[in-house]
């Protein structure tokens, strides 16, 4: 049998100590404290949506009205600016309204031909509802629809809402 005198007793258990509790330290930080269950990545938090400050949206709204509903479809560029377009379909119409250039056009075959409208008209005719909806959607969390009652009573949901989407310049081109 090997003797061993106090010191060299004392720095073999130390050393023993040492190398457990490194061990366990080890152990615990590996298993993230989940009883060796590794546990998942979070998932990131995405950032919130600001539609305050998009510059493009793309949104449809269901309108129930006196029992009927109606779905719109909704896209937009230069959405917060004096030079906003929009288009606008729903059934077989379409809209087209260009703040900037001060024009509109009206399709009956849901985009296939354009006829030039009377913009005054359709900025009248829509603008307000545009507005209304882009003003709601500041609420929005950033997932899922948003549903609101408006003055007049009307149920509205909004869904398939894309904040900031790449819109083709052929979904305003009339020609």
């Amino acid at each position: 049998m090997i003797q061993l005198d106090k010191k060299t007793l004392y720095i073999v258990v130390a050393v023993l100590v040492i190398v457990i509790v490194v061990g366990v330290a080890a152990a615990m930080l590996l298993n993230n404290g989940n009883n060796g269950t590794p546990s998942a990545t979070p998932t990131p938090t995405p950032a919130p949506v600001d539609v305050a400050t998009a510059s493009t949206i793309s949104f449809s709204a269901n309108v129930t009205s006196q029992g009927v509903t109606t779905e719109y479809k909704w896209q937009g560029r230069d959405i917060h600016s004096d030079n906003f377009t929009f288009r606008l379909d729903f059934a077989t119409y379409a809209y087209i309204v260009n703040a900037g250039t001060e024009e509109s056009w009206m399709s009956m075959d849901s985009g296939a031909t354009w006829t030039a409208s009377d913009y005054a008209t359709d900025l009248a005719s829509w603008n307000s509802y545009w507005e209304e909806y882009l003003t709601n959607l500041t609420h929005w969390s950033g997932s899922g629809d948003y549903t609101y009652t408006n003055a007049d009573g009307e149920a509205i949901v909004l869904f398939n809402i894309t904040v900031n989407p790449t819109i083709a310049d052929t979904v305003f081109n009339v020609s």
